[in-house]
């Protein structure tokens, strides 16, 4: 039997999303979001993301959710029941990615970030998953 409240595993390894067009996901991780990548193959590329690996795999045969935004409760946004998920960033990265994503046609919650006690940025990737950059230093704009 397993005792509820302790911590088995030591870490939360891999998470594996999927796609039907690489170098869209390449680009988004790459260029957009400033993501270190550390595999890139025919088939699949990964992002080093602090102590967890993203794998991004393709499949020709892979549809895409709506461009619905996924609810997160944190931002009480969303209307999707699905997976999203939050990449938290320091003041000066979060500047970065949020200027890439405004120079970009990068669909977004919101037309700027948003102050909700820490900065707030939802938008999608390619594949229409949706991210949370945040960030919880104050930023002077």
């Amino acid at each position: 039997m397993i005792e509820r409240g302790v911590i088995i595993a030591k870490r939360w390894g891999f998470t594996y999303i999927f796609c039907n067009d690489l170098e869209k996901m390449k680009w988004f991780y790459s260029d957009i979001l400033q993501l270190i990548l550390i595999w890139d193959d025919k088939g699949s590329i990964a992002f080093k993301i602090g102590e967890h690996q993203l794998s991004i795999d393709y499949n020709e045969e892979f549809n895409p959710p709506s461009s619905k935004f996924s609810i997160q409760p944190g931002w009480k946004g969303g209307t999707e029941p699905r997976i999203g998920w939050s990449l938290e960033c320091d003041k000066d990265n979060y500047k970065k990615i949020v200027n890439s994503v405004l120079k970009n046609d990068i669909t977004k919650y919101y037309n700027k970030p948003i102050w909700k006690g820490y900065w707030s940025f939802p938008i999608l990737d390619p594949m229409n998953n949706t991210i949370e950059i945040t960030c919880t230093e104050k930023i002077i704009h």
